[in-house]
């Protein structure tokens, strides 16, 4: 399912469950809205209070993500590397942007480095965690 088709269905969802809710606390009366509407206040507050500990606890992870980019030369994801990194080499201008190739780069362990649908006249590379010197090329003087 693609990502506009399914953010769509959750506007949809979401609409229609704040309208269900209005009806019903409409149908309820005042006071037992009121009750209602404490009840269920209680609960929201509680699963925010769960989503953020666990959102802080757990992280985001720090993945890096070219998806989707348009390059006309490389692409490099370089994180965690202990040392120097020399990105350079031929003096070659960059060269026209090519169609999404058909097979999406990513990292061998999955820790969110990723590079899927993205067009490069050059390399794609994606280096982590280095703990001595990465050379993509001999840097020009």
């Amino acid at each position: 399912m693609g990502s506009s088709r399914w953010r769509w269905l959750v506007w949809v969802g979401a609409g229609i469950s704040v309208v269900g809710l209005a009806v019903f606390l409409w149908g309820e009366g005042l006071d037992r809205a009121n009750q209602w509407a404490g009840v269920l206040g209680l609960f929201v507050g509680l699963a925010g209070l769960v989503l953020s500990v666990t959102g802080g606890v757990r992280g985001r992870g720090g993945g890096q993500s070219a998806d989707g980019a348009a390059a006309g030369g490389s692409v490099r994801l370089v994180r965690n590397v202990k040392g120097d990194v020399v990105i350079g080499g031929g003096g070659a201008a960059p060269g026209p942007v090519p169609e999404a190739s058909a097979a999406p780069v990513t990292d061998a362990a999955g820790d969110g480095q990723s590079a899927r649908g993205t067009r490069a006249g050059g390399d794609v590379n994606l280096v982590d965690g280095v703990e001595g010197s990465v050379r993509f090329g001999e840097q020009q003087p």
